[in-house]
């Protein structure tokens, strides 16, 4: 046996048939009897990240690089392998010597340009994507995936022209129609819902297309005030997203009914002491589209203070510290109980270590995950000098701008007017609970307030945070150029408008559950 091409056709064969045994025979046989060649432990490593052995797949790598050490393909697998295992400040280092002098491959430069993405280097990316498109100008999804890093970037004009570019080579890339369509506020001369109408016409579109399409068009028929056409698409979009999620709204209430009762004020009187002394997060919680964006940017007029977007690192800690104690996995109940038990000055600590290196050049960074709503017991537990800022919104109008938001993955009780309705009726609660057992750890800010009071509003936002304001704060837009990865994305980078506010008095009858659930915001 004195060549490795046919194990490794095989091999990867097997990758692709998801045969786990058989590629595990191969690579066994690989290691034993090619050791000298590098695509051996690539093999290696690439059957172990398969099955989750991330430690183990950075190993392989870095055999393979004894022997090919200056492989620009494995210097980049070994990027990826850095991530898996969750060692940031080495992959940090790593993708800037790659990013250098990359070769000149579409390809390598459209991995490495994700890569850079994960780590947010967000104009890395988007360089490199630019250069990816300079090579294959006909590849739809490079300019998709470059106008996705300018949004993040806050070049909205330039995203546009990449997403036409993406569109126009492949018309059936439903991404790109839906994020174009919400880059800006459409205008009666300049918009694409004819576009939009012919090709929902179209009856080989696939759930997923066609839930995007609705969306498009909603939101630029409300641009141009055609509401009731607008709600008909939106509700027929969020219709057929919930047809294809699998969720039991009833799960998470109990939860949140679960967390209220383990964490009472009793609690929190006999631990009134420990957890990790950092003040350096700022936590931002609500519901999503609360307007938390703009506190969050407002903030970030502070050169003292770093946005580092919507993190999962509490959450993922607090699972990690809680199942390693129970010594297996919890579903959720378990996990609320399991939590009463924890070391919180351990977990303090753990969700400040895994936020580097990516925070800690600044004195504070921002944390505006919402759903750590649910959390807001265990941060102050854990982090007792972080600042927990709760940002409030007219119920009807903030169930109305969850509702008409399609998510990638997260939040499914947004896609049906009862249930969201319920679900916001819980958090309301819990939000209330927090407050009676934590009096004075919540600073409560409402959006209105911040829209039609900026000065006042920002300036006691920022003795709260312990922060010096500035009247820079009040054009946040033109002083705040961080990237930004959520759904405001291109919003922020608009001077403050009120067009939000009572939104919702335009769907009066559309939304009547809502103004059923919610008879005090009327």
């Amino acid at each position: 046996m004195t060549d490795p091409t046919h194990l490794l056709s095989t091999f990867y064969q097997a990758v692709g048939q998801n045969n786990p045994a058989t590629a595990n025979t191969i690579v066994q046989q690989l290691i034993r009897h090619f050791p000298h060649v590098a695509d051996s432990w690539l093999a290696a490593s690439i059957f172990a990240e398969q099955t989750s052995q991330f430690g183990k797949a950075l190993q392989a790598t870095d055999r393979a690089l004894t022997l090919t050490p200056n492989a620009p393909a494995l210097q980049l697998r070994r990027l990826h392998c850095l991530q898996r295992c969750h060692q940031t400040a080495a992959a940090l280092q790593l993708a800037d010597h790659l990013c250098q002098t990359p070769p000149a491959d579409a390809a390598f430069l459209s991995e490495l340009a994700l890569q850079c993405s994960q780590l947010q280097r967000f104009n890395q990316a988007a360089q490199l994507y630019q250069q990816a498109v300079t090579l294959q100008p006909d590849n739809a999804t490079l300019y998709y995936n470059y106008a996705t890093m300018l949004r993040f970037c806050g070049q909205l004009t330039d995203a546009e022209h990449m997403l036409d570019k993406a569109i126009a080579l492949e018309p059936g890339d439903t991404d790109a129609w839906h994020l174009r369509s919400n880059l800006r506020k459409q205008q009666p001369t300049r918009h694409h819902c004819a576009d939009l109408t012919a090709m929902l016409q179209q009856q080989d579109l696939s759930p997923k297309q066609r839930v995007q399409l609705h969306y498009a068009l909603a939101k630029e028929l409300e641009d141009l005030q055609q509401y009731p056409q607008s709600f008909v698409q939106l509700h027929a979009g969020a219709s057929l997203r919930r047809q294809h999620i699998n969720y039991q709204l009833d799960d998470d209430l109990a939860v949140m009914q679960h967390i209220q009762q383990q964490f009472g004020a009793d609690f929190f009187r006999q631990r009134s002491a420990g957890g990790c002394n950092s003040d350096e997060p700022v936590f931002i919680v609500s519901m999503p589209r609360a307007g938390s964006t703009l506190a969050e940017r407002i903030l970030g007029c502070d050169q003292q203070v770093q946005l580092a977007g919507e993190l999962n690192n509490f959450a993922s800690q607090f699972a990690r510290q809680a199942q390693l104690q129970a010594g297996r996995k919890l579903d959720k109940p378990a996990l609320v109980q399991q939590a009463t038990q924890l070391d919180f000055a351990a977990l303090g600590q753990a969700y400040i270590d895994s936020t580097r290196p990516l925070t800690g050049q600044h004195k504070h960074f921002v944390d505006k995950l919402p759903l750590n709503f649910l959390y807001v017991g265990l941060i102050h537990l854990a982090l007792p000098r972080a600042r927990i800022i709760h940002v409030q919104r007219n119920p009807i109008d903030h169930c109305y701008a969850i509702y008409k938001h399609l998510f990638a993955d997260a939040y499914p009780f947004s896609y049906q007017l009862d249930e969201l309705a319920k679900y916001y009726q819980a958090y309301q609660a819990l939000m209330a609970h927090w407050q009676q057992v934590l009096p004075g750890v919540i600073y409560t800010v409402q959006y209105e307030d911040l829209i039609s009071q900026p000065e006042t509003q920002s300036k006691a936002l920022f003795e709260y945070c312990g922060l010096t304001w500035t009247e820079r704060c009040l054009q946040f837009h033109q002083h705040n150029q961080q990237a930004s990865t959520t759904g405001s994305a291109s919003q922020i980078r608009q001077p403050l408008y009120s067009s939000s506010v009572a939104r919702w008095r335009c769907y009066q009858t559309e939304l009547a559950e809502l103004v059923n659930a919610f008879p005090d915001a009327v």
